[in-house]
């Protein structure tokens, strides 16, 4: 079978051309490049048969010249950095092409949730937020949900945070529950956003959808 591209040497090669179509100043190209700050870390979590799994998670936050890092959390059991590394920078151009105030960031662990039970989950969940909890913040970094993440783990990842900074501060997560300031219409915004990319591109196209 044929080796899978490296999914961050796709974005940077993306990020080439597009540099050169635009005459991008060759600093502010070599910069771009490359991940502002990354954190990697290593979760203990006890599992319900009382043994302790470690587990290893990321943290990327590539580019915060327009405004906090944005970016969900996956947990995957073929999470990889350079996975992270360039949803991170997609995430960047994301936000800047719609011309939002953020910058972009994703985070990951590796890890299979399928196999896991609700208060491993929950412990997981925990001890991510305490790891990156220095780096977060609805000032720094808005983490959400992504793959095999949900509402619920974002429940908790909050909560965890609160309780560190002993303070209420339902800005640091998006995607919560909607009783905990959670936004109507999140769950399915990502299938509505990709429908009104292909209406508008069918009508570039001159196709009738």
């Amino acid at each position: 079978m044929p080796e899978k591209p490296n999914p961050f040497e796709v974005a940077q090669r993306q990020l080439d051309m597009a540099a050169q179509i635009l005459r991008l100043d060759p600093g502010v190209h070599a910069l771009l490049r490359e991940p502002m700050r990354e954190l990697h870390v290593t979760i203990p979590v006890r599992m319900d048969d009382g043994t302790v799994k470690v587990f290893k998670g990321f943290r990327v936050q590539y580019n915060d010249a327009r405004g906090p890092a944005k970016g969900g959390i996956r947990f995957h059991p073929e999470e990889t950095i350079d996975t992270v590394r360039a949803l991170a920078a997609w995430m960047t151009w994301k936000t800047a092409v719609v011309d939002i105030p953020l910058g972009g960031g994703k985070g990951g662990i590796i890890c299979n949730p399928k196999e896991m039970s609700q208060g491993e989950l929950e412990r997981l969940s925990r001890g991510y937020i305490r790891q990156v909890a220095r780096i977060i913040g609805p000032d720094k970094d808005v983490p959400a949900p992504d793959v095999y993440t949900n509402p619920q783990i974002m429940a908790w990842m909050m909560d965890e945070f609160e309780t560190i900074n002993a303070s209420h501060l339902p800005g640091v997560i998006t995607g919560k529950p909607l009783p905990l300031g959670g936004s109507e219409g999140r769950g399915d915004a990502t299938a509505r956003g990709g429908i009104y990319c292909m209406r508008e591109a069918a009508k570039v196209l001159g196709m009738n959808v």
